[in-house]
């Protein structure tokens, strides 16, 4: 007889989502209690709970809901049994995770047998992580401020009720204007703002001010040059970590920049992979000289985040300043030519690399060869570059600025060379 894989496949899968969930589960107990483990669902539990939601798909059509109901119904009892018998016990830390991870774990096992495998397995490394991380979450939630959940619940509730229903249609003028992609580009930009900001508050002072410095760079390398800058001035011993921290947050501008490329046009993308590596290895480098030069990075207690990317008037400033990018570019090109796309990069680049960044990458092919964006992108990258630099010579002490040149000044050069270069071929 031949085994039928279709469904055996699926099958594995809910066994092993199951093991994975219930693993984590009893390791969680294990950890917290190793001489009075009394988890109520296991590793096994959780491999027959999985197992069993999608066993149940292999009933007949006509029994198949009723089967899966049952068995909810009968997961969701086996789970509150499970937290009558922990409660009981008088438990100060009684909780529902696991039980909930339980029904959780059939719903997936279901969606196995549905023919969903691979959904089910992304939601179960979710599930997974979240259930891994219970100590981190606390801490990060501990550290938000009401401001920071104010701005929070706002910029979600515009951007899931306001998203959707804006049309995607060219308005005014060059049909500069599109309002579901202007938007568009203010989630994304946010969003990555938003893990940065996350990662900030909950591992920044453990970390140290390199982690900081390197992440925030994805929230705003110029907000974190200004932050370190100030910092240093106020805080002379710790004067290298914060060149370092500014180092690392310049530098991470070019792969942030080449990776929205590679999102919204591939072709631009390879133009600018060579110099997005050709800044990430000599920054590498003069980073590495500096931090044995620094030794084991210092943290400062009162040092904190003073940029906020959740804030709606900064998203929104964002998206006018994108629509207002986009219609000078367009503008540009058709009164001066590519030397006003090029004039529109480098102003634009004084100020925020990001938005000339996407309007050149969503340009028609027919409009803008890729040559010319890539140049655009790299003037607008050797602007910000140049910005950042006369900040940390203005704000941050002279014992700092022999650092800051080192580090600064190859990423304008390689950003004009790459231009140049771009502008022969």
């Amino acid at each position: 007889m031949l085994i039928d894989l279709e469904l055996l496949m699926p099958a594995i899968a809910a066994l092993g989502i199951g093991l994975l969930i219930g693993l984590e589960r009893e390791y969680d107990q294990r950890r917290k209690d190793t001489a009075h483990h009394s988890e109520p669902a296991g590793i096994r539990t959780f491999a027959f709970v999985s197992l069993l939601g999608n066993l149940l798909t292999w009933l007949p059509a006509q029994m198949m809901s009723w089967g899966i109901m049952l068995g909810l119904a009968a997961t969701a009892g086996l789970a509150m049994l499970a937290y009558q018998r922990s409660s009981n016990r008088k438990r100060a830390d009684v909780g529902m995770t696991t039980e909930i991870a339980l029904v959780l774990t059939f719903v997936l096992g279901v969606l196995t047998g549905l023919g969903h495998v691979l959904q089910a397995s992304i939601l179960a490394v979710v599930v997974f992580t979240l259930l891994s991380y219970k100590k981190l979450l606390h801490r990060f939630s501990g550290a938000l401020s009401p401001m920071d959940m104010h701005q929070a619940l706002q910029f979600l509730i515009v951007t899931v009720v306001i998203l959707p229903i804006l049309p995607d249609q060219a308005y005014g003028p060059y049909g500069a204007f599109n309002p579901q992609r202007t938007w568009l580009m203010v989630v994304l930009i946010s969003g990555i703002g938003f893990a940065a900001y996350t990662l900030i508050k909950t591992l920044g002072q453990k970390a140290g001010l390199s982690l900081t410095g390197l992440l925030g760079g994805l929230v705003s390398s110029t907000a974190v040059t200004l932050t370190m800058s100030r910092l240093c001035r106020s805080n002379p011993a710790l004067q290298m970590q914060c060149v370092l921290a500014i180092l690392l947050a310049c530098a991470t501008m070019f792969p942030r920049v080449w990776a929205l490329t590679l999102i919204f046009n591939a072709q631009l993308s390879l133009f600018l992979l060579f110099p997005a590596i050709a800044v990430i290895a000599v920054t590498l480098v003069v980073c590495v000289l500096l931090w044995k030069k620094t030794g084991s990075p210092h943290v400062s207690k009162h040092y904190r985040p003073e940029f906020n990317p959740l804030s709606l008037p900064v998203a929104l400033g964002f998206g006018a300043f994108f629509a207002f990018i986009v219609l000078l570019t367009r503008a540009a090109q058709d009164y001066f030519g590519d030397a006003g796309i090029l004039g529109i990069a480098f102003l634009s680049g004084l100020s925020d690399v990001d938005a000339i960044t996407l309007s050149v990458s969503q340009m028609d092919s027919a409009a803008i060869v890729a040559q010319l964006a890539a140049q655009a992108i790299l003037l607008a990258c050797a602007a910000n570059s140049a910005v950042k630099l006369a900040i940390g010579l203005i704000i941050a002490p002279a014992a700092a600025h022999r650092w800051l040149l080192i580090g600064l000044l190859p990423m304008i050069f390689i950003s004009l060379a790459a231009a140049i270069w771009l502008s022969q071929i």
